[in-house]
C-alpha cells in the first residue's frame, strides 16, 4: 500500500474515532498508537522521572524537575536526511512539510489532518515526547512562526488568529495543553508555524505555574499577573471568545508601549480548559529573543519550562540532581535569567 493511501486509510479511521468517541483528544490517542506499533515514537516514556522540589519559604508553591535522557537524542528525530538527493527537497528540507516527511521518515510518520474556521493543520506525533501524547500541531502550508506584532512582515503571523486557534485546539482538548513558543522563546522549527500540545502527567495534573496566585492589574478585573514567580506571565480566564478578544487587545498595546524595540521582543501562549466547565485559561509570557536558556549557554526555554517544569536531558543537566546541585532555588534562579526587565518594569507601571 503506498504512502498517500495510507495517510488517506488512517485519517478516515481518526475521524471516525473522533466523531464516535471523546472528539479530537480520541483521534490524537489513536494516532500515538499507530506510530507507536509503526516504531515512529522511540520513546515509552516510563523511564521519565520527575522530581518536585518545594518552596522552602511557601510548601504549596513548587517547581520540578523532568528527567528524561531519551530527550537528548530528539534531533535524531529528523529522519533519514541521506535520502535527501533522492528526493524533492521541499522548502529546504523542512521537517513540519508533509512533502519532506513522507521521505524522511521513510513513510513511517503519518499525520491527523485538523480543520477549522480559515485554519488548516496537521498533528504530527513527536517521537521522542515529554508527557503522553506529545504532539506537534503544524499548518498545513509553510509559513513562518513569526508574529507580526513583533516584526511588521506581511508573511507573517496575525496574533488574534495565533490565540484563537491555540485556544481553539485546547478548548478541543480539555485533558491537555497547549502552547506557542516564539522565535527565540523555544521554537523548535522557526520556519513553520506549529504549537504543541500533550495530555497532563497523571501523577502530577496541574503544574506550579497553574498553583500560583494571580492578581488583578487593570480595572475591568480580566488582566491577571503572577506573584511570586521567576518569570512575568500574565493570564486570562473566561469564554473563548472573550479571552481572545480581550488578551489581543491587551497584548497588543503592551508591546506598543514597551521601551524595547519590538523586533527584540517575542513570547510565549500557554492554553487549556476546564475539564469541568468550557472555561478558557491563556498564559502570555513577554520574552526578549536573545534570552533563551535557563543554564547559561544551554536548555532552552519554552512551554514546559514555562509552567515550572525543567527538562533534564543531557548527561551534563542530569549531573545536577545527582550530585545534589538542583532544587528550587536552582531552578528559580535559572528561570529568572530569561525574564526580560521590561516585563517587570511593564507590570509596575500598570
Amino acid at each position: 500500500m503506498n504512502y498517500e493511501t495510507k495517510w488517506a486509510n488512517l485519517n478516515k479511521k481518526l475521524r471516525q474515532s473522533a466523531e464516535d468517541n471523546n472528539g479530537l483528544a480520541s483521534a490524537l490517542f489513536d494516532l500515538e498508537n499507530h506510530q507507536r506499533e509503526t516504531g515512529f515514537i522511540k520513546d515509552d516514556l516510563k523511564k521519565i522521572k520527575r522530581i518536585v522540589f518545594q518552596d522552602p519559604n511557601n510548601k504549596s508553591y513548587s517547581l520540578r524537575a523532568q528527567i528524561n535522557p531519551k530527550r537528548a537524542k530528539r534531533h535524531d528525530g529528523s529522519g533519514n536526511l541521506a535520502l535527501a538527493g533522492e528526493h524533492p527537497n521541499i522548502n529546504n528540507g523542512c521537517f513540519l512539510c508533509r512533502e519532506n516527511i513522507k521521505w524522511q521518515q521513510e513513510e513511517r510518520q503519518i499525520g491527523f489532518e485538523i480543520n477549522f474556521g480559515i485554519s488548516d493543520y496537521i498533528a504530527f506525533m513527536n517521537p521522542f515526547p515529554l508527557l503522553p501524547n506529545h504532539v506537534v500541531i503544524a499548518s498545513t502550508a509553510h509559513r513562518t512562526q513569526e508574529l507580526r506584532l513583533f516584526q511588521n512582515d506581511e508573511q507573517n503571523q496575525d496574533l488574534a488568529l495565533v490565540l484563537s486557534d491555540l485556544c481553539e485546539l485546547a478548548d478541543r482538548l480539555p485533558n491537555h495543553i497547549g502552547f506557542y513558543n516564539g522565535v527565540g522563546a523555544g521554537a523548535s522549527i522557526p520556519d513553520h508555524f506549529h504549537f504543541q500540545f500533550f495530555q497532563r502527567a497523571p501523577d502530577l495534573p496541574k503544574f506550579p505555574l497553574e498553583e500560583r496566585t494571580f492578581s488583578n492589574i487593570d480595572c475591568d478585573f480580566t488582566t491577571t499577573l503572577v506573584e511570586d514567580y521567576p518569570l512575568c506571565v500574565f493570564r486570562w480566564m473566561g469564554e473563548l471568545g472573550e479571552v481572545v478578544e480581550k488578551a489581543t487587545s491587551w497584548i497588543t498595546n503592551f508591546i506598543k508601549t514597551s521601551k524595547f524595540e519590538r523586533q527584540q521582543l517575542t513570547a510565549n501562549f500557554i492554553a487549556s480548559r476546564s475539564m469541568t466547565s468550557k472555561t478558557i485559561t491563556l498564559y502570555f509570557v513577554p520574552r526578549h529573543r536573545f534570552k533563551q536558556f535557563w543554564n547559561g549557554n544551554a536548555g532552552i526555554v519554552g512551554g514546559l519550562e514555562i509552567l515550572g517544569e525543567i527538562v533534564l536531558a543531557s548527561n551534563e543537566e542530569c549531573n545536577l540532581v545527582r550530585y545534589d546541585i538542583m532544587n528550587f532555588e536552582f531552578i528559580e534562579q535559572g528561570l529568572s535569567r530569561i525574564s526580560a526587565p521590561f516585563t517587570t518594569d511593564k507590570a509596575d507601571e500598570l
